[in-house]
């Protein structure tokens, strides 16, 4: 069920980064079909940096039961946690505190993910 509740608000998180990128690249480009997104949001070396949180949530769903998954899931909410955290750096970290200053759909999905957490 924990899982179950961290994905769910992850793919919420994910999903308003997408959407808040969209609505900026549509502004310069013109509007795209969902699929010539896609292949702009795969492509596009200014979105590279969405690409650690996607990475995790793709772990997430990777992640078995049993002893060794336990400690992996621990490892795993450790590096989810910190990604997400004010503290984040890099690439990533700096993108993603300007998109939840930005976006309020991004802030309150930042803040669901977080809460997932607890």
């Amino acid at each position: 069920m924990e899982n179950t509740s961290l994905r769910t608000s992850l793919l919420s998180l994910h999903r308003a980064l997408v959407e808040f990128e969209r609505r900026t690249y549509e502004k310069t480009h013109g509007r795209t079909s969902g699929a010539e997104f896609l292949q702009v949001l795969v492509r596009d070396p200014s979105l590279a940096w969405l690409a650690p949180l996607t990475s995790q949530i793709a772990r997430l769903d990777e992640l078995g039961d049993g002893n060794d998954a336990t400690a992996q899931r621990r490892t795993w909410r450790a590096r989810t946690r910190a990604l997400l955290s004010a503290a984040s750096k890099g690439l990533f970290g700096a993108a993603y505190a300007e998109r939840i200053n930005l976006s309020p759909d991004v802030a309150f999905a930042h803040a669901e993910a977080l809460r997932a957490f607890r």
